[in-house]
Formats: C-alpha cells, structure tokens, sequence
C-alpha cells in the first residue's frame, strides 16, 4: 500500500484567516469607534456622578434576579425537595449563567446539559433550557414591540410593531406550552429532526409538570425579567434619566435579543449603539455612561457573582453527594 502523504506548511506560510472571527469582532469594532467618538473624560464624570443609593438598588434587583432563576430551574429540573438536589441545581444554574454572560447568544447556558449523565437526561436537560430560554426571549421580544409601539413611536411602522409584539407573545405562550402539552412536545422533535443537513435524531421524553410548577414557572420568569429591567432602570435613575421605564426597558430588551447575534462578546458596541440609537432625548456621553452601568452591573456584577456561587454550590453538593 502507498504511505500517506501528509502536507506540511512552509515555514512562511501564514494560515488562512477565519472570516467567522472578523464577524465576531464587529461588535468590538463599534464599541472601539465609539468610544473615540466622546470625550472619555465627560463619559468618566457622568459616571461618577451616578447615585450610591441608586446603584445599589440596581444590584440588589440583579441578585434578586439570579435567585428567582436560580429557583425555576430547580422547578424545570425536577423540583426535588432534597437539599442535596436544590444545591446541585443552583450551583448548575449559577455555572452555567456566568459562562453565558460572556458567551454570544448566552450559548454557555448549555454547560447545565454537560452535567446530566447518559443521551435521554441530556436530552431532557436541553429540552429544559430551551423552554427556559423561550421564556425569556418572549419576555424580552413582547417588552421590545411595546417599547416600539407606546415609545418609540416614530422609529418603526406601527403595524410592524404590533407584529413584533404580537410574535413575543406567541414565543412565551409556545414555550409555556411546551412544558405541558405531550403534543407540543412531539411537534417540537418532528420539527427539530426534519431540519435539513443536520442529523439530529431526537427523542425526547415527556415529563409532566403540576399545574402549580407550571404557573410557577410562568410567574417566576415574569418576576426575573421584570427584576432585570428594574436593576437597569434603578441605573437610569441614579444618572438622572428622565426617560420612562418602558422607554428604559424597550432599550435593554432590544439591546439583549441584538446580543444573542455571534457578533459581539457580551453586548459592547450592539449594546451601545442600540442605546445611542433609542435614547437620544439624552446626551451621547451620559447614554455611554448608562451602558457601561449596565454592564458592570448585569454583566461584569452578575457574572461574577454567579461564578463564585456556581462553584460554592456545586463544591456542597459534591461534598453532600460523598456523605451520602
């Protein structure tokens, strides 16, 4: 048999360059281009000038959100009143928040799946955050077509509006829906399983869900996402923002869904130019100063906090686990 040839670079050839990586830096490029755009100085002032009360309360409403999503994916995960249970998926859950605070389109978030052992408990754990997600994005789609429709009057058709908003409602209902209904479940695999090129071969397994975990989960994803526009609202007021708190949370909804592109790394240049964009009643360095709020708060803060947590938790239920 003839022996392999393998190819081997010349010394001076430069390997090719990943357009993927370029598309990624986009939202960095902008951050960069904007920022040399301002006086840094002003843009440093008019954050020190933010209320201490008021950022606190920012943080407070973040921690808030954390433990309220903390609580329903213990709920999506079974809901067991072990504590060695209820530890075990607050650390998964902490984990996996901070890991998809810095990664594009929280994609991160999918590391709860890589603790489940065996194909069927990963497969159901996926099936769990995306219900989980569905939630949020619909939350966050509804928030954005209500901003465009009662805000943002003059920047998008009306009826387009109407129908961004009509769409998020849709999204939470469907992924409601999918944690009861065997029958939207079954769709939901036919769907996934048909797609094109890729080879998924699902098979989900159907867990029911009681009516009050199932309300409750409802109610907690409302109860988190109504935490996070608050902590950012709480921000906005301690600038002296006299922008209304769905003019702020149109921004941070529509902000958020941008960040779910692979065209950034947690939300800098989308996250600014969309608040440049919406807010424009306000000063462009005051605008900057919010955004960099925001994500020392809600990312850098919630990351950071949720990191510690995750490890803290998992090391107690690993340690609980050895006890037992």
């Amino acid at each position: 048999m003839p022996d392999k040839i393998y190819k081997h670079k010349a010394p001076g050839q430069r390997r090719k360059a990943n357009p993927f990586l370029f598309v990624r830096l986009l939202g960095i490029a902008l951050f960069i281009f904007i920022l040399s755009s301002i006086d840094l100085q002003e843009l440093w002032d008019n954050i020190r000038k933010v209320r201490i009360d008021f950022l606190l309360y920012g943080l407070a409403f973040q921690l808030l959100l954390l433990l309220v999503k903390g609580i329903r994916w213990h709920l999506l995960n079974k809901g067991s009143r072990h504590k060695h249970e209820i530890i075990k998926s607050f650390g998964e859950f902490f984990e996996s928040y901070a890991i998809g605070v810095i990664t594009p389109g929280r994609v991160g978030e999918l590391m709860k799946a890589g603790h489940a052992k065996g194909k069927s408990r990963i497969l159901q754990t996926g099936f769990r955050i995306l219900i989980e997600r569905g939630l949020d994005i619909g939350i966050f789609v509804v928030v954005s077509g209500a901003a465009f429709l009662f805000a943002y009057i003059d920047l998008i058709p009306k009826s387009l509006s109407i129908l961004i908003l009509a769409a998020g409602i849709i999204i939470f209902f469907l992924s409601a829906l999918l944690m009861k209904s065997r029958a939207a479940l079954r769709f939901t695999q036919k769907i996934l399983n048909s797609l094109p090129f890729i080879n998924l071969d699902l098979e989900f397994s159907f867990q029911h869900i009681s009516n009050s975990v199932h309300l409750s989960v409802i109610a907690l994803s409302l109860i988190s996402n109504f935490s996070a526009f608050t902590s950012c609202y709480m921000l906005a007021i301690g600038l002296n923002f006299n922008l209304s708190f769905l003019y702020i949370s149109g921004g941070i909804a529509i902000a958020g869904l941008l960040n779910m592109l692979p065209i950034t790394v947690m939300g800098l240049g989308t996250r600014e130019g969309t608040f440049l964009l919406l807010f424009k009643p306000m000063a462009e360095p005051l605008i900057l100063a919010f955004s960099g709020l925001v994500f020392l708060v809600a990312q850098i803060g919630g990351g950071l906090i949720s990191l510690i947590l995750g490890q803290l938790f998992l090391f107690a239920a690993k340690k609980k686990g050895e006890k037992n």
